[in-house]
């Protein structure tokens, strides 16, 4: 039987290649679930109904949904008549390798900002933009964070003024009541069709009465000194201070002056934050996947230290990134992370390997990278081939920290 992974992606606007970014090594996930197949065949009967020139494509994870809509606008399409929205880095990266994979043109790309509203990831323009001529279809993939999507669905409302039909689509077990409520709260009058093979489309009609506010980011102590987390909605652990996160505070090691740090994977920047309250000399980076999340790590920093960078000290520095890319190897005195290991709904260690090695080439000989994560999670294996030291420092309440060092 074949180890590898599904990649023949057939729904009625063709047939399209598609694997997973970062790749994976578990036969069982392909880059697309019944969900995107259920969307795109709903597409396909709406276009053998109506003409449909520009589609808004929402949380797709792999670019199935971007690549099938690309497809059904026909021969020469150009990128611009269909809009990817997405607050993640990582599922723009994919995207962007299967709709190359399959000799389609790039769409317009917008991100998720932290007032609700979407910002071109190219060129920083205001969404509105996009909306003059009206959108044919929205397809949005619901996302695991409610919040996310209340957000999302804000931003869809400031930017989409006139939408012919919109379609929501999730697996069953994902949508839920709260579900339908937020899509009826933000957008109109909601329906769900029956399942698909385990799979469920919410249908909406814009009821331009409705005007909803962007929700407000929560906030709460980080617990040194005074300094509080900003939390923007969708950023991981929303309420308070997650288990991992604090057993990995208690074993932050002294921080020399002038230190060179990264918080890979920061959220909402709390690990980061602890080095500057420890050292506000240390050079800070804050890296993640997420837009809203770094956005919610600068502002948890800000409100911390609102004259950082003035007098001397170093200004932190705050990338929407996958993973360490972009930095220079052999430079980190201290990588401090809490590596995701769920994309979307599914569990993949792959990710978690994909930190591992990327935080190796970025230590300096002499640094030592500390990780916190779920005691059943192998990074110690997957680590020893790369580094030369490997110590468990502390296990309690299902967690454990890991210190690497080359």
């Amino acid at each position: 039987p074949s180890t590898m992974a599904d990649t023949s992606f057939s729904v009625p606007q063709g047939e399209f290649d598609l694997i997973r970014y970062p790749p994976t090594r578990d036969p069982n996930l392909r880059a697309w679930d019944a969900a995107d197949e259920f969307m795109l065949a709903h597409l396909a009967e709406v276009a053998a109904e109506h003409s449909v020139a520009r589609v808004f494509v929402v949380n797709d994870a792999f670019g199935a949904l971007t690549v099938g809509a690309m497809a059904a606008l026909g021969e020469g399409t150009d990128g611009a008549r269909v809009h990817f929205v997405s607050d993640s880095h990582t599922a723009t990266l994919a995207m962007r390798q299967n709709v190359e994979r399959n000799g389609l043109p790039r769409p317009t790309e917008w991100g998720v900002s932290a007032d609700g509203t979407w910002e071109d990831v190219a060129g920083g323009a205001s969404a509105e933009a996009a909306s003059g001529e009206g959108i044919d279809v929205v397809l949005i993939k619901v996302p695991k964070a409610l919040a996310l999507l209340e957000v999302e669905l804000v931003g869809l409302r400031a930017a989409v003024r006139d939408a012919g039909v919109i379609v929501g689509g999730a697996m069953t077990r994902d949508v839920h009541g709260s579900t339908v409520k937020l899509f009826e709260e933000s957008l109109g009058p909601t329906r769900t069709t029956r399942a698909r093979k385990k799979a469920r489309l919410l249908l909406s009609e814009l009821d331009p009465a409705l005007a909803p506010a962007a929700p407000r980011p929560s906030l709460f102590e980080l617990g040194i000194g005074s300094a509080n987390l900003v939390n923007l909605p969708g950023v991981f652990s929303a309420r308070r201070l997650d288990k991992g996160t604090r057993a990995l505070l208690h074993a932050l090691p002294g921080i020399a002056d002038g230190a060179d740090v990264i918080d890979l994977g920061c959220g909402n920047g709390a690990l980061g934050l602890a080095v500057l309250l420890k050292n506000p000399t240390a050079q800070v980076t804050f890296i993640d996947a997420s837009r809203l999340a770094v956005a919610s790590a600068e502002l948890s920093v800000r409100r911390a230290f609102p004259d950082l960078g003035r007098g001397g000290s170093p200004d932190p520095v705050f990338r929407v990134a996958d993973c360490l890319d972009g930095l220079p190897g052999d430079s980190a005195d201290l990588i401090l992370c809490n590596p995701p290991f769920h994309q979307g709904f599914d569990t993949s260690i792959d990710i978690s390997i994909k930190f591992v090695e990327a935080m190796h080439r970025h230590l300096n000989p002499a640094g030592i990278c500390l990780v916190v994560s779920n005691i059943f999670l192998p990074y110690e294996k997957h680590a020893a081939h790369l580094f030369s030291d490997c110590q468990i420092l502390e296990e309690a309440n299902g967690f454990k920290i890991i210190q690497f060092s080359k």
